[in-house]
């Protein structure tokens, strides 16, 4: 009975790990765009990592250990790379990345901002008393 629920359990590991394969690899194709392939990438590699770590269960064997942790410094790298390639490093990049932003909100409607605690001119006027 105990070997008939190992077994049933492995079966589901390996179809939820072919769905998420599969799954993956459209993503990877259509895109739309790099960061999609980037990401898809990234998961790909996860899921590579998690079809060796159920191997090695069933297998009762750490051989594959050895090959998950070379995986996962790859993953590391890749994210990190892909991280530093979406925000841009140059000073440049980062001042239009910032006006942007601050563009983005001064178009956002009043009910939307967060009040500021004093005006644009830097004086703070003094709160209204009700008579």
């Amino acid at each position: 009975m105990l070997m008939l629920i190992r077994d049933g359990l492995i079966a589901l590991a390996v179809v939820v790990l072919v769905a998420a394969v599969l799954l993956t690899m459209i993503r990877l194709a259509k895109g739309p765009t790099g960061l999609d392939r980037g990401i898809s990438s990234d998961v790909l590699i996860s899921i590579l990592i998690a079809g060796i770590a159920t191997h090695a269960i069933v297998m009762r064997t750490s051989v594959g250990l050895i090959i998950i942790l070379m995986l996962s410094l790859v993953g590391f790298t890749g994210a990190v790379a892909l991280a530093r390639l979406i925000t841009g490093t140059s000073i440049r990049e980062r001042r239009f990345l910032e006006a942007e932003a601050r563009a983005a909100y001064r178009d956002q409607p009043d009910a939307v901002r967060r009040p500021r605690e004093t005006p644009p001119g830097g004086v703070a006027s003094a709160p209204k008393e009700d008579a």
